[in-house]
């Protein structure tokens, strides 16, 4: 049985963007690629300054008006993977999954695939389609890249968790906390995955941690109804319990 896919994987576009941000180079082991050495070399000016505004606006929530200068900087730096990496996170989020599709995978190819985000994300664009297994395939395939990535483990435990394996779903969004506590999205997961497997204490713990930890996260209206239906089903449960014994 496969379970429907979360509307909230969207939110992983903060994590993504900063990760382009930070690494402006591809892995040391894609040097010996002559294509890979050019993206290295620091952007023209007038790109790097509008990868920077664009990348401002993304991360306030502005994906539309991150596109004009994503699109300057791919016009200042045409071969350069960092314009199209942020283009897709910027159609990514709005829903423009072709669009994010396309701009991935010239990511991707410029990269020689060795940059784990632009993969990341497009397993994402697969997940969101409803192509499980893909996107499951894509994210183990960027985790070679990035075994220490919390953000890849928050995306196979969503692809697993849409597939029905629950127990390995579980694993993965254990281990994307243990790698990177700021993965407070992997509580949310944890919730729905304790809501699947009728265990409302563990539910709550999970739903109450992400609120505590980003009490204005993206994802507070899902936690908080996730809390609600825990602490529902808990309620019911001493309700019945007292019934019991009387």
């Amino acid at each position: 049985m496969k379970f429907a896919k979360f509307s909230f994987v969207v939110v992983l576009i903060t994590i993504f963007v900063c990760s382009c941000v930070a690494q402006t180079t591809v892995p040391s082991n894609a040097r010996t690629d002559p294509m890979v050495s050019v993206h290295e070399l620091p952007l023209p000016p007038k790109a790097e300054h509008a990868v920077a505004v664009g990348t401002r606006l993304l991360l306030k929530g502005d994906a539309e008006g991150s596109l004009a200068y994503f699109l300057k900087a791919r016009d200042e730096a045409p071969l350069s993977f960092r314009p199209y990496h942020n283009l897709g996170l910027a159609y990514y989020n709005l829903n423009q999954l072709g669009a994010a599709e396309e701009n991935f995978e010239k990511s991707i190819d410029f990269t020689n695939g060795k940059f784990a985000p632009s993969i990341f994300g497009m397993a994402m664009v697969l997940y969101r389609k409803s192509d499980f297994q893909s996107a499951e395939n894509l994210t183990l395939q960027g985790l070679l890249l990035q075994p220490g990535s919390g953000v890849g483990r928050y995306c196979l435990g969503l692809t697993r968790f849409s597939e029905g394996r629950l127990h390995e779903a579980e694993a993965s969004a254990r281990e994307a906390l243990a790698l990177d506590p700021d993965e407070t999205d992997a509580h949310v997961l944890l919730a729905r995955i304790h809501e699947r497997q009728h265990a409302p204490s563990a539910q709550l713990k999970e739903a109450e941690a992400y609120l505590k930890a980003a009490p204005n996260g993206a994802l507070r209206e899902s936690a908080n109804e996730l809390a609600q239906r825990a602490r529902e089903t808990l309620g019911t449960q001493a309700k019945w319990a007292v019934v019991g014994r009387d």
